[in-house]
This record gives structure tokens, sequence and C-alpha cells, in this order.
């Protein structure tokens, strides 16, 4: 994975004994290992783990339960450690806007996360802003701007508007319980600063969603 303006690399490999970090972030233009991180599961609905904001002044790690941020430029032979801690309970997979057509002069910084269902708790998909302008409880986790939950929800796809404002996202599961469709189902959700509810966008019928634009 790149950062924004490429000049950050993110790979991941296989963890091997000991304490070596197994996911990496290098500098593109020196080549050198700038922050390494211990990683030993893979999941393709979380990659990647590290994300930018456009104008690289922030990273965020996907980590158990929170996301933690650092500063986006990783000095080289200098250990960076993150600046504040989001707290989200179950979080699996974190979204930030990553189109270079991005607004870097703002300073609001928008990203999505999703949680899936745990015992009788439905699947949860939320928009977010950083910095919050919330006061923040321990208690509750890092609040939200914007959420829509669904029972039957297995993983979220995010789909960002050029701006960086807007997040329309896919909530798919692989079973139809209504048995109109063997490939599942998608339904679609329009997040937005700008609106005080969570959209849902009307589809032509019921079934599996392809591709979003």
């Amino acid at each position: 994975g790149l950062s924004p303006q490429g000049t950050f690399l993110l790979t991941w490999e296989r963890a091997q004994d000991g304490e070596t970090p197994n996911m990496k972030i290098w500098n593109t233009q020196t080549g050198a290992v700038v922050m390494g991180f211990r990683q030993k599961g893979l999941s393709r609905d979380s990659w990647p783990y590290v994300q930018w904001t456009n104008d690289e002044k922030f990273a965020f790690l996907l980590a158990t339960n929170e996301i933690r941020v650092y500063p986006g430029q990783f000095p080289q032979q200098t250990e960076t450690r993150f600046v504040e801690k989001l707290r989200i309970p179950g979080i699996t997979s974190m979204s930030f806007p990553s189109s270079s057509k991005g607004s870097s002069a703002s300073s609001r910084i928008l990203f999505t996360s999703f949680i899936p269902k745990d015992k009788n708790k439905p699947s949860r998909a939320a928009l977010y802003e950083y910095p919050s302008k919330v006061p923040l409880n321990s208690s509750t986790g890092y609040p939200s701007l914007l959420s829509k939950s669904l029972f039957q929800a297995e993983e979220m796809k995010v789909h960002w508007s050029p701006k960086g404002d807007v997040a329309l996202i896919a909530l798919q599961s692989t079973v139809d319980t209504s048995g109109q469709s063997y490939y599942g189902n998608t339904l679609l959700f329009l997040m937005s600063p700008q609106h005080s509810a969570t959209i849902a966008v009307p589809l032509p019928q019921e079934g599996p969603v392809l591709d979003v634009a």
C-alpha cells in the first residue's frame, strides 16, 4: 500500500518467531524502513492497516478495539509514538479518503469504521470526524457523527467522494435470508456531515451490488 503522495510504502509479510516487526513502513526515496509493527494475521477486509490523510499529516493504525494516531511523516532512525488513541470496540476495518483530489487545506478529517455483529449486537458502520468536536467519553468510545446497524451485514466497502466529504457505504451479506438471491445481498447508504441522518440509497431490485461509482 502507498501513502496518498507516494512518500511511504506499507508492506506485510508472514510473521516469524521472535519480535521482529513484520508490517513495515518504507521511505520510497531512501528505501529505508522508518517504522515497524507486529501484525500476526492479515485480513483482506482490514488492509491496509495504516492509512494516511491526503496531506500525509497524520497516519492511522488499525489496532485491536482502537485506531492509533501517528504523525504522518515518519522520520528515519527516530522512534515515532502515537499521539492519540481512538477507542472503537470491535472495529475490524477503517477507511479514510485516499484520493489526491481531496482538500488538504481542510482541517476536517472524516473516516469510517466497520464493527461486525457480536452475539446479540448487530453489525455497525459509522462515520467519524477527527479530531472530534464532541467531548470524549472513555466508557462509550470515540463518538460517531452517523451510523447504521444491520444484523445481516458481514462486510463493508466504502466509496468516497472526490473531496473526501461524503461516504457511500455498501453493506454486504453473503446469504440473502429472503431467498431472492443465491449471491447474497447489498444495501447502500450515504453518510455525510451535511445530513443529520444516514440516507438509504434506493435500488431497483434486491440482491448483490457488483460495483458503485
